[in-house]
């Protein structure tokens, strides 16, 4: 009997129970923030990509349409094909956005604006990739059907 109650008084081992059972808590926090450390690079990637490609606009040369000029230079700059890039010409009217109805000449959205508005024309870039993170089991976003993670960024600059 007296090694039992001698047993139950011991406190040696107690850090290593302690450290057993916040072990796995300070791990799952540690690769959580390695996976958004990593996926958040890599938007601001394709955000830095989309900005460049907006600031080079007015360097289009005549072989190429805007929009393809500035889908390739967002491709080359973020590391992405330019199928994962989306360009538009919204058109606002004292910043109400006019619906998609087509396209003019210039390549901006159709529509007119009522008496008294202002309107102003804007080229808006958007691209989105896919994620593959390190630790699946770590929710940091929208998960695709195939697990990776959708990663999106959007650029944009008035033209007029």
């Amino acid at each position: 009997m007296r090694p039992l109650r001698h047993l139950g008084r011991d406190e040696q081992g107690a850090a290593i129970i302690e450290l057993a059972l916040c072990a796995p808590i300070l791990a799952a926090l540690v690769m959580g923030a390695s996976d958004l450390g990593l996926a958040y690079s890599r938007k601001l990637a394709l955000e830095q990509g989309a900005q460049r490609a907006v600031e080079k606009v007015m360097q289009t040369t005549q072989l190429a349409t805007v929009q393809t000029t500035i889908a390739d230079e967002v491709a080359l700059q973020a590391g992405v094909n330019a199928s994962q890039v989306t360009v538009t010409f919204p058109k606002y009217c004292d910043g109400r956005r006019l619906p998609d109805k087509g396209r003019d000449a210039d390549g901006f959205a159709i529509g007119s604006c009522e008496a008294g508005e202002k309107a102003s024309h804007y080229i808006q870039v958007d691209v989105h990739e896919e994620y593959d993170p390190l630790f699946p089991t770590i929710p940091i976003g929208v998960k695709l059907a195939n697990g990776n993670y959708l990663v999106t960024a959007s650029a944009g600059m008035r033209t007029k």
